[in-house]
This record gives structure tokens, C-alpha cells and sequence, in this order.
């Protein structure tokens, strides 16, 4: 014994199957039963690792899920808390008595683990000798077994083993009740687990009760010499057939079914052999088998808080009959409204025998048996309800087995058709509709780490079979299945249905027309570009794409055809789109090549050269412009038109620096800049022209050439300045 008390190491095994519950864990030396101080607020971590076999975050809501199905059981004052802070999340230190962390030990680090162990997960439990627990962890094989949240073969279900575990952290031992949580055997195929059942939920009420239940207490005995049988499994059945609850019988035959609901009940007891045996209970506990299910005589009926002494339930003599074997896949599925077929293990299982089930409802029909094996369908009413059905096998004899909670009746698995609309952004608020079949109330919505349970604040609204709704939480961004689970663990699922993205926005489009045959320059202005993403212009894909920033985009057209506009696309990675428009013209686009001079008097009125390519009589120039939109600046005050090539403009007044230049045909939109072309400079008065006047006016060669010589000087004069000067891009 340690500081952290005793230890008690309860686990999942593998076989055809691992998991039981209606019976307390208990210290096996004083029998105290187990449980936490503080029930109402257990607090929890789920190691940020996860698996080594799944890549996304569909561990941590598998383990979220599994947390939320103990914890929507009603009656009792026991929670799980997730503490969700990142330096927890990070520790794998799952020995220390301070955290009570869910971890795959990928190594067996833990030593829990060994070459061929059968267990596919453990929950060490320290307790001090009242029962007090100390500490409590979830340990997943890792090393040894394959583990999933999207089925699959040779892979275990993670929400169907971790409910599993959770329930042991709580305080519960395993379960004589095939179809509940706590059976303590799992297998690849199974996934009923993941919701519990009313037995798990008993164990429960029974530890950390929040009210008062009814109950029902008696005693087990034998006909012959009504000596009481120790360990007898009882169990109660309600008035619809379905199994409600159970208790093992102590070792002078005393039994208490608690936590029950007011209502009617058929009693029986039947041994704790197979499939699950004493040997899947902790030590401590004295369990004999050798007797005949028996059940008690008359229905019981309890009113609310009520607690109901039965009597004595009395059993005959041991039979060969047995019902269940730990091969079979528990619970046996029955999909209501339909005919299912099953197969059962056991021994004496002929012909002349009878399969009987809880619900008198139901139709069972054997085609085979085999001594071993019984091969048989059932057909399931399309209302009935969900939850355990029993099964008893009478033999040609009239001797009979029961196995509790064999058959689980569930509604068909909902089918998801279009998630709608398809993406939206990592940040939520998308309102989404869920259309498909077979969704039932009660169910949750998983996208990507987010889960959206039913009815709840922030969760989803099962508005029919066909349709949920809901709006989208903060999300990773990723593409993410949409998957719809049943409040009895079996799901439905859209692959890659919804696209949780960083939605980009465009502010702005320059130019907004360009060329058919390619090669404009545009640039795109924005929020929220992500590496990766994508520029289409009517649908075709742009080849020359450069993500400067998360605000710019710089984009070389590729070819279109003339018309538009079209719709321009802009789409992260995930899905997330922005849109906006561009138009393919027959004309060249302006280009500008340079300016000559390239700077004069803040004041403007100063003569410039522009030359370049596929100017027009259309084409504006401004002064100042913002290279990536266009807007603002000043409009020249006069441009002349002297070829495709060459444009001379008066330069209007602006303040001082380098400016942009930018040239634009009216007529298309097309548009080219050169950044920082001109540097405006402060001061001088205008007293003369750099060249001889083009207003028909006469021409004299020596105002111009003096004209001329003054302007070359103070060109020079400015372009000393600028080679002094750093030069801004």
C-alpha cells in the first residue's frame, strides 16, 4: 500500500469480445465498496496524443462521446468533468495521483501491456481502505490492438471501449448483463456499448443516488433444504418485456435490485457462469453456480421510492442448459421493424428446444441447432422500443436458461443524404441542414471535434427522420465527416460532408478585366488567404498563383474566352470560398514601361512621357493610385495620345513622395501600374516648360532649348536626390 492507497486494475479483455455492472467495485480485502468523495465533479483529461491509428480529431469526441453517455444517466449526482486546459492535455505522467487521464499507451510504458496480452484496455484504480478512490485512469492498449472511430476490420471502437472504462473509473465492476456496458468483453465488431444501459445506469443510482428510487429486495434459495445460494445474478424485467436492472446476491443468497422505477417487474435469478463468470468480478466475492434459473411466482408491482421485499425466490437442481458464450458478439442486434438473423453459443441446445423471448412481442424462429449453437431469427415489431431484451432457451425437458440483456433492439441506422451547405468557416456560426432518414431524438451530430447532442444549448434539433439542424461551433478546419449517432450507439455517417475552412474575403479585385489570351497582373486584396489555396476565374483553375500574404494575392491570368464577367474564386484549403468577378477582353492590355522625368514640383503642371504598349485614346492616367486596388489618386490633368506606345500627361498636383502610376483604358477596365514611378518634390515656382508648345501657338527653338536645358538641370539635380535616397518598393 502507497501513499495513493490500494490498487485494483480492471480491463477490457479480448477474446471474441471485453467489458460488466450492476456490481460495485470493492476493496476485496474489507469489501468496502469503492467511490469518489466528490462525485459531482470527476474531473478527467483526454491525453492530446490520441491514437497512432487515426489522424484526426474523431479520438477526442469518440472519448467526448463516451464521457457525455455516462453522464446523461439520470438519478444520480455522479459527472464527469473534462478539463480541457492544453498543459494537462500534454501530460502522459497518468500515474500521478493528480490527474485521471485517458491515454493510449502506444509502448506499454505502462507495463500493463505485455507480448500477447488479451486486454484491450485497463483503468487502475487507487482507493484507500474505506473505498475512498484516490486516483483512476484509462489506459488503451495501444501497442498491442488497432483502434478506431470509423469501423473497419481488426480495429477496436473507441467511444465502445472507453464507455466501457469510464464506467469502471466510476466505481462499477463488471456485469452479468450481456447487453450492458460493463460486459466485460469486447469485440471489433461491437459498438452497442458505447450507450449504457439500464443497468449501468442502476449502478449508478446506487453509488451516488441523487434521489429516492424504488427497489426490490428478497432472498435466493434452494427447494432442496432452502439453504440460500451465494452470488445468484437477479434480475428484474418490466412490464414491456425489456430488462430493467440486476444484483448479485450476497454470499447468504440476500439480493437488492435498486434504483428502479416505479412500475411492474418479473423477478428471476440465474447463476453467474456463462459468459461471464466470477472470474470477471473483482475478488471477494462467493458465487456458486449450481442451480436452474428460476423465476420468482406473480409480477411485482413497486410505486415511486418504494422498497419492495419479494420473498424468497427458490431454484431447483443444476441443468446442462446453458444459454451465451464470451465467442458471441453481445449484445445480438435486432433492428426494430425487421427480421434478423442471429446465432447463439451455449450447451444443450437441440432439437424439441425453444427460444424464448423477454418480450412476448417478438417473433423468434429457429432454423438450426446444433447442440452447441442455435441458429434463429427474430422478427421485431416497427414500434418497438429500444433497450435489452432477454432470451431463455427451455429444452424438450422444461429446463430452461436466461440470459439477461442478450438482445438489443435498436431503430435502423440513420442515413445521412447532404449535409447543406458543405462548408463553412472554422469560426461557426454556419447554419447547417442535415437531410437524410431514420434520425431518432436523443441523437448526436459529430463534426470534426465538435459533438451537438440533442435538444441541448449549442447541440442540434432532430426536427424529423429526415432532417437536423444546426449551427456550426468553432471548428478545425479540415474537411470532416458528418456523423449522425443514435442514442444506442449505432451511427450513420457522411464522409467528408462539411468543410470547416478559413473562409477567405475579398475586399478587392485589380484590374477586374484583362486579356482572352492571359497574362494580366491582378491583384487580389483581402482576409484570411491560406496557404494552398486556389484561383479560378469561370471555373478554370489559375495556373500562376502567389500568395504574398494572408491579405494579398498576386494571380497571372491564364487564357479565357472573351465575355464575362465571370465569377472569380478564390477557395482555401477546406472549402472555404470567396468570390468576386473577372471579364476576358479582345484588346492588349496598357502595360507602362516608363516615365521621363519620373518626378517634378509637388505643385504639378509638369510634362511627362510615358512609354509603354496598347495605349488608346480611352486610356486614363492617375497619380498616386494604390498599386494593388487602383482606387484613390489623382486623375492627370490633360493626357495626349501620341501612339500605342506613347502618352504625354500633365502631371497634377499631389503631395510630396514617390507615386504610383497607373493607366487605365476607360473603355474595358484593363489596367497596368508601375509603383513608385514619380516622386513629387516641394518648392519651386513654374517659370518655364521642358518643351515648346503644342497649341498650334509659334514655335521658338530657343525658349525651348533653354526651356529644355533648365528642366535637364533639375532632372539631373532629382535624380542625385533619388540615388541618395533608399529606394521604397
Amino acid at each position: 500500500m502507497s501513499r495513493r492507497g490500494w490498487v485494483l486494475t480492471l480491463g477490457a479483455l479480448f477474446t471474441g469480445a471485453a467489458a460488466l455492472a450492476h456490481v460495485r467495485l470493492h476493496n476485496p480485502g474489507t469489501g468496502a465498496e469503492l467511490f469518489w468523495s466528490n462525485p459531482s465533479n470527476i474531473s478527467v483529461v483526454i491525453q492530446s496524443d490520441g491514437s497512432d491509428n487515426i489522424d484526426d480529431s474523431s479520438v477526442e469526441t469518440a472519448l467526448e462521446s463516451a464521457i457525455a453517455s455516462w453522464n446523461e444517466a439520470t438519478g444520480t449526482t455522479a459527472q464527469l468533468v473534462e478539463n480541457t486546459s492544453p498543459s494537462q492535455k500534454a501530460r502522459t505522467d497518468w500515474s500521478s495521483s493528480s490527474i485521471h487521464l485517458l491515454w493510449f499507451d502506444e509502448t506499454n510504458s505502462s507495463g500493463y501491456f505485455p507480448p500477447g496480452s488479451g486486454t484491450v484496455a485497463i483503468t487502475p484504480i487507487w482507493f484507500f481502505g474505506n473505498g475512498t478512490v484516490s486516483d483512476a485512469d484509462v489506459l488503451f492498449n495501444g501497442k498491442g490492438f488497432q483502434f478506431t472511430t470509423k469501423g473497419g476490420p481488426n480495429a477496436f471502437d473507441v467511444g465502445d471501449v472507453a464507455t466501457h472504462e469510464l464506467g469502471h473509473l466510476l466505481g462499477l465492476d463488471h456485469s452479468g448483463v450481456a447487453g450492458a456496458s460493463m460486459y466485460p468483453y469486447v469485440d471489433p465488431s461491437v459498438i452497442l456499448h458505447r450507450s449504457v444501459s439500464l443497468d449501468d445506469v442502476h449502478g449508478l443510482r446506487a453509488a451516488y443516488p441523487d434521489e429516492s428510487f424504488a427497489s426490490l429486495t428478497g432472498r435466493v434459495r434452494r427447494t432442496n433444504g432452502g439453504a440460500g445460494v451465494a452470488g445468484a445474478w437477479v434480475s428484474a424485467r418490466d412490464a414491456e418485456g425489456r430488462f430493467a436492472g440486476a444484483a448479485l446476491a450476497n454470499s447468504a443468497g440476500n439480493f437488492a435490485i435498486l434504483g428502479l422505477d416505479a412500475g411492474e417487474y418479473t423477478i428471476y435469478a440465474r447463476p453467474l457462469d456463462e459468459p461471464v463468470s466470477s472470474a470477471n468480478l473483482t475478488s471477494g466475492y462467493t458465487i456458486v453456480t449450481d442451480f436452474e434459473p428460476a423465476y420468482l411466482a406473480g409480477v411485482q408491482s413497486l410505486v415511486a421510492g418504494a422498497d419492495l421485499f419479494v420473498g424468497d425466490l427458490f431454484v431447483g437442481a443444476d441443468v446442462t442448459l446453458s444459454l451465451g458464450r464470451i465467442v458471441d458478439n453481445f449484445p445480438l442486434r435486432v433492428v426494430r421493424g425487421t427480421s434478423t438473423n442471429l446465432q447463439i453459443h451455449g450447451s444443450g441446445l437441440t432439437t424439441g428446444a425453444t427460444l424464448i423471448p423477454g418480450d412476448s412481442r417478438f417473433v423468434i424462429t429457429p432454423s438450426a441447432w446444433l447442440g452447441s449453437l442455435a441458429n434463429f431469427s427474430v422478427s421485431a415489431p416497427s414500434d418497438a422500443a429500444p433497450g435489452l431484451v432477454d432470451l431463455e432457451v427451455v429444452d424438450f425437458a422444461g429446463r430452461r436458461s436466461i440470459l439477461p440483456g442478450a438482445l438489443e433492439i435498436t431503430p435502423p441506422d440513420p442515413v445521412l443524404s447532404t449535409v447543406s451547405p458543405p462548408s463553412g468557416s472554422k469560426t461557426g456560426g454556419t447554419a447547417l441542414i442535415v437531410k437524410g432518414a431514420n434520425f431518432q431524438p436523443g441523437a448526436r451530430v459529430v463534426i470534426g471535434d465538435r459533438i451537438y447532442p440533442d435538444g441541448e444549448p449549442g447541440g442540434c434539433n432532430v426536427v424529423d427522420d429526415a432532417t437536423i439542424l444546426l449551427t456550426t461551433a468553432v471548428t478545425l478546419p479540415g474537411v470532416h465527416d458528418v456523423v449522425v449517432i443514435d442514442s444506442s450507439g449505432v451511427e450513420g455517417r457522411l464522409t467528408g460532408g462539411f468543410a470547416s475552412a478559413t473562409l477567405p474575403s475579398l475586399d478587392s479585385v485589380f484590374p477586374i478585366a484583362g486579356n482572352r489570351f492571359g497574362g494580366t497582373e491582378m491583384v487580389l486584396r483581402g482576409a484570411e488567404f491560406a496557404p494552398g489555396l486556389i484561383v479560378r476565374i469561370d471555373g478554370q483553375v489559375q495556373a500562376n498563383v502567389v500568395l504574398d500574404s494572408s491579405e494579398r494575392v498576386v494571380v497571372t491570368t491564364s487564357s479565357g474566352i472573351e465575355g464575362g464577367p465571370y465569377q472569380l474564386e478564390v477557395e482555401n484549403p477546406g472549402g472555404g470560398i470567396a468570390t468576386s468577378a473577372f471579364t476576358y477582353v479582345r484588346p492588349l492590355d496598357p502595360h507602362i514601361a516608363s516615365l521621363s522625368p519620373d518626378g517634378g514640383d509637388s505643385g504639378g503642371g509638369d510634362l511627362v512621357t510615358i512609354q509603354g504598349s496598347n495605349f488608346t485614346a480611352a486610356t486614363e492616367v492617375v497619380f498616386g493610385a494604390d498599386p494593388d486596388t487602383g482606387m484613390g489618386g489623382v486623375a492627370a490633368n490633360a493626357v495626349t495620345f501620341v501612339s500605342a506606345n506613347t502618352l504625354i500627361v500633365e502631371v497634377p498636383p499631389n503631395s510630396g513622395g514617390s507615386k504610383s502610376v497607373l493607366v487605365r483604358r476607360a473603355d474595358t477596365e484593363q489596367a497596368d501600374v508601375l509603383a513608385s514611378a514619380f516622386t513629387y518634390t516641394g518648392g519651386s515656382s513654374k517659370s518655364g516648360g521642358c518643351l515648346a508648345r503644342l497649341d498650334g501657338g509659334r514655335f521658338d527653338p530657343k525658349s525651348a532649348l533653354e526651356g529644355g536645358l533648365w528642366f535637364l538641370a533639375l532632372f539631373g539635380a532629382l535624380l542625385a536626390r533619388r540615388r541618395a535616397a533608399p529606394v521604397r518598393a
